[in-house]
């Protein structure tokens, strides 16, 4: 007879409390220098080994965060809300003390913004609506059988990628106390230490190449600065070798074209440019994917050869 085997939920509720401050990385930001206090509720689940890409990754923590913070009850900045979901890669061997990289992207959202009648020295949004990057570097321990403890130093960044400017964003790097409690009876972990067969189109262990191109299109809100509304076009290609089951590695070609660009050229020359084709950007650049399930995370670095 078969024996029923019970799946958990692995699910924790997770709570911190941190204390950091706001980077003036501009003159003008000098005015929002202050020390404040930030806060993180969150709901996750630690992953035993049901999918393959759990074991292969060495259990990580997947979860879902609220955070908030009053940035110093500045007058020009106002309250700050995040909302994002995480994943927690684990650094050092499964034990009662445990280092783990933490990294997630969501929404933000500030309670004031620029306004150049009403709010003019916040320079550092134009838009209540933003994009929340949380980066952490977290110790967690365990004190009894669901219950944690965890000290993490982390950067939280705020930004609407220009498309409302002014945009400096906001960094703020905090340090964190937290306790976590597991609701429920954690699975036993799977160790498979032979990978089961493989899916359609994944890596077989020879060194093949792949080709990804892509096209993408942004907008950008400029009032503030030289006035209207500008589009961003681009396009790209990597060309990607696989070295192993979890990451490529390769180089990039890009070409992308900003409609600001010709406006600021007027305005610094008195000379429109009639063809858009001399204030395209080129580029080169080394790029690593990380494949994580049926996710990709691509990375790039390198720089302009013209524009």
């Amino acid at each position: 007879t078969r024996q029923h085997v019970h799946i958990g939920s692995n699910l924790m509720a997770e709570a911190k409390a941190g204390y950091g401050f706001l980077i003036p990385h501009r003159l003008e930001m000098e005015i929002f220098n202050a020390h404040f206090p930030s806060f993180e509720l969150s709901i996750s689940r630690e992953t035993f080994g049901g999918s393959r890409w759990e074991y292969m990754y060495d259990y990580p923590i997947i979860g879902m965060a609220y955070w908030y913070s009053n940035l110093g009850s500045s007058p020009y900045l106002g309250d700050a809300h995040a909302l994002f979901p995480y994943i927690n890669f684990p650094l050092t061997p499964n034990k009662p003390t445990r280092l783990y990289l933490r990294t997630g992207v969501g929404l933000g959202y500030l309670t004031k913004r620029f306004d150049r009648l009403e709010n003019y020295k916040n320079t550092a949004i134009g838009s209540h609506l933003n994009a929340a990057v949380s980066l952490s570097l977290e110790v967690r321990r365990r004190i009894v059988e669901r219950l944690y403890i965890s000290g993490s130093i982390t950067l939280t960044h705020f930004s609407n990628g220009s498309m409302k400017t002014p945009n400096y964003g906001i960094n703020i790097p905090s340090v964190y106390a937290g306790i976590a409690y597991k609701l429920s009876k954690e699975n036993p972990y799977l160790k498979r230490k032979l990978l089961p067969e493989l899916y359609p189109y994944e890596f077989d262990g020879k060194k093949f190449l792949q080709l990804q191109v892509g096209a993408g299109m942004g907008y950008k809100n400029m009032d503030a600065e030289i006035g209207g509304s500008y589009f961003v076009y681009a396009l790209y290609a990597n060309l990607l070798k696989q070295v192993s089951f979890k990451s490529r590695v390769g180089i990039g070609l890009d070409a992308s074209y900003d409609g600001t660009d010709r406006r600021i050229i007027e305005a610094n020359s008195g000379d429109y440019p009639e063809s858009f084709w001399p204030v395209v950007k080129t580029g080169g650049n080394i790029a690593w994917e990380l494949m994580v399930s049926r996710v990709s995370f691509v990375f790039n670095i390198g720089g302009y050869f013209s524009g």
